[in-house]
């Protein structure tokens, strides 16, 4: 099982690239409610949607981007947890989180609890079998 350690780090970066660059795609979201609040789109539609829509969209586009980012840097962090067999519970918690995510992030949090509780890998973390 401990041969699994290193495929498990490497899900974990590969789905918190993947999560990160989601991240970037929300900020459309930001984008969007700027455009909405701007006096161009004020001036060139007649019926213009009110500010607080664009106000709306902004801050939500910042908020998701932040907590889509932190949640991308945890697994990320996590990934080299595993790499060096430190912060088994931090991984543990890590895993949680994706399970979230549904398919993929579900898929990655079970292999990584299955991974995790063998008692050949938390001897590897250095913990009592």
């Amino acid at each position: 099982m401990k041969h699994h350690l290193s495929t498990l780090s490497v899900l974990h970066y590969v789905y918190g690239v993947l999560i990160c660059v989601i991240g970037f795609v929300l900020l459309s979201l930001v984008f969007f409610g700027t455009v909405l609040n701007s006096s161009w789109m004020q001036e060139e539609m007649g019926n213009a949607p009110p500010l607080f829509v664009g106000t709306f969209l902004y801050g939500l586009g910042w908020f998701l981007f932040i907590l889509v980012e932190v949640h991308g840097v945890l697994n990320l962090i996590s990934a080299r947890m595993i790499d060096k067999r430190k912060g088994h519970t931090f991984t543990q918690v890590v895993a949680a989180l994706n399970c979230l995510n549904i398919p993929f992030g579900i898929a990655l949090g079970i292999f990584t609890f299955v991974v995790l509780g063998d008692k050949e890998v938390r001897m590897e973390y250095g913990m009592v079998a």
